[in-house]
């Protein structure tokens, strides 16, 4: 069971959300009022709180969550015992409040509204009135038997830690288990998996969009854990490298796509051999022909600019 508890000025929306119909809302206990309605206790309220107007927040609403593995143990003497128990531990035998359940949501909670001016006239003192709310709370759990709110929250603090503890042994038991495998020589990728299985561990090929294999997850005793968490050994391009099977496959890969290239530069080759003979079908210019030709036409640029008195 878990509380928590503040200080409010809207208390007529308090009861009247407490009592809604909508949230399955039904009224457990009440203490001091005589009424049931929401507009009929938010004036026995008021009649209270006339009596001092420096006050701003004049009501107090307490939220209790019960905890899904109780809902089945309360009966609703057992949801009055708890009404009770929070009023006497807080204080408020000389307060109006009531107290409603809610099963509008996955689990049972229920609220208490508190009228914070007490019969003689004075305001409750509401300081660290939601860590009280707390407290209260883990007391009674404690006393009925109920879930501890404070202790589940501990062990969920602690529990990566503990996670992390059952990690680290998986991983040093699949890094032996991978060792071993590997000193029988394997031939192959798909025999090193098929003996690593046998052994309760899964490699999987990490495969992109593209369908290519970039690397491998080791999986076993409930944890999974990328090759190079495993061990350099066990990447997937060096496991490729180490066995002979696949490295002849990989060679054979290797030939294709160099005869494919070399195949690419021979046509390419000829294509560049066959354009230049559409440039220069005759075949006889030569070079330096080509060249002094060019000097020629750059000395008749050159002249020609002299006479317009233009300077090249």
């Amino acid at each position: 069971m878990i509380a928590k508890a503040k200080a409010i000025e809207h208390g007529s929306r308090a009861i009247e959300y407490a009592l809604r119909e909508s949230k399955k809302g039904v009224l457990v206990m009440s203490h001091l009022v005589q009424n049931e309605t929401a507009d009929t206790i938010h004036k026995e309220f008021l009649e209270l709180q006339a009596c001092n107007t420096r006050c701003k927040n004049k009501f107090i609403r307490i939220e209790i969550g019960i905890a899904p593995g109780d809902e089945s143990k309360l009966k609703h003497n057992d949801l009055e015992r708890i009404c009770s128990e929070f009023s006497k531990r807080f204080g408020f035998e000389n307060h109006q409040w009531i107290a409603c359940t809610h099963r509008d949501t996955d689990h049972l909670h229920m609220h208490m509204i508190v009228n914070r001016i007490g019969l003689d006239h004075s305001v409750y003192d509401t300081s660290f009135i939601s860590k009280r709310a707390g407290k209260i709370a883990e007391e009674i759990s404690r006393e009925m038997g109920l879930t501890i709110a404070n202790e589940v929250k501990r062990q969920s603090k602690y529990r990566p830690e503990v996670s992390s503890f059952e990690r680290i042994l998986a991983r040093t038991r699949i890094v032996k288990i991978a060792g071993e495998v590997l000193t029988g020589h394997p031939q192959s990728l798909a025999e090193f998996s098929k003996e690593m299985r046998q052994k309760g561990v899964d490699v999987q090929e990490a495969v992109n969009k593209k369908g290519n294999t970039y690397g491998l997850r080791f999986s076993g005793y409930g944890q999974t854990f990328k090759a190079s968490q495993i061990g350099k050994e066990f990447g997937y391009r060096t496991l490729l490298n180490t066995f002979s099977v696949n490295k002849q496959a990989v060679t054979q890969d290797m030939q294709v796509k160099d005869q494919k290239q070399s195949q690419g530069r021979s046509v390419g080759g000829s294509l560049l051999a066959g354009l230049g003979a559409v440039i220069n079908p005759g075949g006889s210019m030569r070079g330096s022909e080509a060249q002094e030709r060019e000097e020629e036409r750059r000395r008749k640029l050159k002249k020609k600019g002299r006479k317009n008195g233009r300077k090249l």
